[in-house]
């Protein structure tokens, strides 16, 4: 018995090999050329195996299980293409046409981009197949929270409305991000308003996170990372409508599509109409949004014209504010703002004209023209305001105090212009450019409301009582060079000049006069060398190393008083020298020079070492960040409910990055990554005010840690891709933070995990529909009452936190016609 069990046994196995026994043949050919294809990639969708193309363009993958299968192939500068068939146990061959992409993709990466085994940075690519899987509703920050040493989060807990993301420990303004090729940073304050672009990530084709100062050549100066985000190329032709709806009242309906205009693909179509509402986690913080994508291509032989436009209208409540520790313990969904139409409304359309010329097989030139305006606004109750501040009363002495209601608005307008020229000499690619830009906007406060019995002649409605012009001109300059020497070393060299001015005038309104009225003149000028190494030590393993330097002026707020801005009344700049304008003997207004807020200057060492095989990729690096005049947080708010910030003499970010991509059989990959960081002052020597010695004290806060980044970030997801299923589970882990720079244990957001996961099914095609899925997302499974942000208020004596939402869940429905 047991003797034919086992050969029942053996026969069964024979059985199994002999499915797994059939062969794959075929050839990948350019389908303009009909060339073949060298080094491109074939791998199954569950990634059991995986093959190249020879010069031939032929290719082999053995032992694969008979029956149906779906197979992606990928190359540079090629569309990838996806293939289904059944694979006979006698064996399959097949033949695919690869459609070149270099002259869409050229429009906007070729600059920006890096490359495996030739640009020697660290860096992330998240593809348009990961993106689709992860994102639902929240901004952009939330679909890069997986990456290594990226920490994102929202005001409202929710990763809606107002959100943020944080890289080695550096805020988003620090942080340069790219959207086809043009910065996104604003030219003033250096944020990034992810919230005036509502479902963005729905026309996304790739995203690239580059850490460090990477090797992006224009633009806003990186410290901690350069995001390059990538639109939707505008091939084939396909359309979705699709509907989500979620915890806290969350909805989202819109529609996409891309589409050829002429028979022949030379015109092409892209679009999207997008809106979401949610009533947000913590009290009081709903959005109302609404957005459009425009993208329309025009595909000659030797050129690509391509006009992007994208907009959209956000309404959101304001969660800006942070809540004390003591209330969130009792209500975590705590919001202090308790005026009901605290509310940020905006709208912020992008304009982008790309157009490339190849002039030869070697030779090519990219313009890009773009133009970004906006114009909106903020409103808040405000109590016991003095009126003179206002410009309400004449006479400061017998100024009374009301509540009010206020609004203060912004119009901005930049315009721009990247250009690049672009050389393949044989050993190399020599890319030669600039980046040309000049911004101006207009920045006012109105009364809207005064909440009192007192007559206040002065006051009518929309009382404008403070008002500044600002503007600002980039000029750039950058050469960079990726030299081949031999078959596996690369060596890049670039030099990076920028020249910028700045002016701010504020303006004869309200109680801004003589004394009271100011204008910033301020210029600098950086060089930014950068040198890198890549060494191919075999076809698996890459070794690279690079020494970079940055710089990064100051924002608009930190040129001001700690405490205020331009928009306070009686606040004169932090600058050095003062040129009074007079007329008639009467002070009129000061011009300011030299600011006392330094610019800051990055010195980055990277090293890092790569191993990429059919199933898996590991990837280690260590980053050593010198820095001289860094500005930090100094662990406050100002009265907006932003952190005050300064210079520190000496910082280092230092620390380790490791990541693993794993690919198993029955269509299973493991993504796990984990950083430690090191990030401390130097040297800080502290001025703070000791509010009960009624003295300026010096605080030496050189060696502590700086606040506002966890010391230990990990990620591990698990995904299983059985087709038509798509599963994943990921697991988050964030260490200690300090909420300010004393390094106290008290003042900190202890360390904490969270398990969120996500769940897509394909249904089988209905009627005339070519495809209908469905979704699930479940965030915060194990209900984590934490925070992701905060400070300590020493004022207030206590801990001040932005809270995490709770478990929260969105499924959504997807139509493919």
């Amino acid at each position: 018995m047991k003797q034919r069990v086992v050969v029942l046994f053996l026969l069964s196995l024979m059985g199994a090999w002999s499915a797994l026994a059939a062969d794959i043949r075929g050839v990948v050919l350019d389908n303009a050329t009909g060339k073949p294809v060298a080094s491109a990639t074939i791998e199954l969708a569950d990634g059991a195996a995986v093959a190249r193309t020879g010069e031939d363009g032929t290719f082999h993958m053995a032992a694969i299980a008979a029956g149906p299968v779906k197979i992606r192939v990928k190359a540079a500068g090629y569309r990838a293409a996806t293939v289904r068939l059944t694979v006979m146990e006698s064996g399959t061959s097949f033949t695919v046409r690869l459609k070149p992409e270099t002259v869409t993709e050229a429009i906007t990466v070729t600059a920006t981009r890096a490359v495996e085994r030739i640009t020697p940075v660290v860096f992330t690519d998240v593809d348009a197949e990961t993106i689709r899987e992860i994102y639902t509703v929240e901004d952009v920050p939330m679909l890069l929270s997986g990456l290594p040493n990226v920490y994102s989060y929202s005001d409202d807990g929710s990763g809606m409305g107002y959100s943020y993301l944080k890289v080695r420990g550096f805020d988003q303004k620090r942080v340069g991000v790219m959207i086809n090729g043009v910065p996104l940073n604003d030219p003033e304050d250096h944020q990034v308003y992810w919230v005036d672009m509502p479902d963005f990530a729905e026309s996304l084709d790739s995203i690239q996170l580059q850490r460090g100062v990477g090797s992006s050549l224009y633009g806003v100066d990186a410290f901690g990372g350069s995001i390059n985000l990538i639109t939707k190329t505008g091939t084939g032709e396909s359309y979705e409508a699709y509907g989500y709806g979620g915890s806290f009242n969350t909805w989202k309906f819109g529609l996409t599509g891309e589409t050829p205009l002429t028979k022949d693909d030379k015109y092409h179509l892209s679009f999207r109409l997008s809106k979401l509402t949610s009533d947000g986690y913590r009290e009081n913080s709903g959005v109302d949004l609404w957005a459009a994508y425009l993208a329309v291509a025009r595909y000659g032989e030797n050129t690509v014209t391509r006009f992007i436009a994208y907009t959209g209208e956000e309404e959101t409540h304001a969660a800006w504010e942070a809540s004390p520790e003591s209330i969130l313990r009792e209500n975590h969904r705590h919001n202090p703002i308790t005026y009901e139409n605290t509310i940020d409304n905006f709208q912020q359309p992008h304009y982008e004209l790309h157009h490339l010329w190849q002039i030869s097989e070697t030779l090519h030139w990219k313009n890009t023209l773009f133009y970004i305006h906006g114009k909106g606004y903020y409103e808040q109750y405000k109590v016991g305001r003095d009126l003179y501040d206002y410009g309400l009363w004449a006479d400061p002495d017998t100024a009374p105090e009301s509540d009010m209601i206020r609004q203060k608005w912004v119009k901005k307008d930049q315009y721009g212009l990247v250009t690049e020229f672009g050389m393949d000499h044989g050993n190399g690619e020599l890319t030669v450019g600039g980046y040309f830009s000049t911004y101006d906007s207009d920045h006012w406060g109105e009364v809207d409301d005064l909440l009192t019995d007192q007559d206040i002649p002065l006051y009518q409605p929309e009382f404008i009582y403070h008002q500044y012009f600002s503007d600002k001109h980039y000029i750039t300059g950058f050469i960079n060079e990726l030299y081949r020497v031999g078959d596996r070393l690369t060596i890049m060299a670039n030099l990076h000049y920028q020249q910028m001015s700045y002016n701010l005038d504020q303006q004869a309104v309200g109680n801004f006069r003589g004394e009271d009225l100011h204008s910033l003149r301020v210029d600098y000028d950086f060089w930014n060398p950068r040198f890198g190494v890549n060494v191919n030590l075999n076809d698996t393993v890459n070794a690279f190393a690079n020494i970079s330097v940055s710089h990064r002026e100051p924002a608009d707020s930190e040129l001001f008083d700690t405490w205020m801005g331009p928009d306070d009344l009686g606040v004169p700049p932090l600058f050095n020298i003062p040129l009074p304008v007079t007329d008639g003997g009467e002070l009129v207004r000061t011009i300011w020079y030299d600011p006392r807020v330094k610019p800051e200057k990055l010195v980055d060492y990277e090293l890092g070492i790569v191993k990429a095989t059919d199933t898996m990729m590991l990837k280690g690096n260590l980053f050593y960040m010198d820095f001289e005049n860094e500005i930090v947080p100094y662990g406050q708010v100002n009265d907006d409910g932003f952190p005050i910030r300064g210079n520190a003499e000496k910082t280092v970010h230092r620390g380790i990055e490791l990541s693993g991509l794993f690919r198993f059989p029955r269509d299973l990959e493991l993504d796990i990554n984990l950083s430690f960081n090191d990030n401390y002052y130097k040297t800080f020597f502290f001025q703070e005010y000791d509010w009960y010695a009624g003295d300026t004290v010096i605080l030496d806060l050189s060696g502590n840690t700086i606040a506002g980044f966890p010391d230990v970030i990990g990620n591990a997801t698990l995904t299983w891709r059985p087709d038509p299923f798509r599963v994943a589970v990921r697991w988050q882990y964030f260490g200690k933070q300090y909420l300010d720079n004393t390094e106290n244990n008290d003042r900190t957001i202890p360390s904490y995990s969270m398990v969120h996961c996500w769940f897509s099914y394909d249904l089988p095609r209905p009627g005339r529909l070519s495809g209908l899925e469905l979704s699930l997302k479940l965030n915060n499974v194990f209900n984590k009452k934490t925070y992701t942000a905060g400070y300590y208020d020493a004022w207030a004596g206590e801990n001040y936190f932005w809270p995490t939402a709770g478990f929260h869940l969105t499924f959504g429905v997807r139509a493919r016609y």
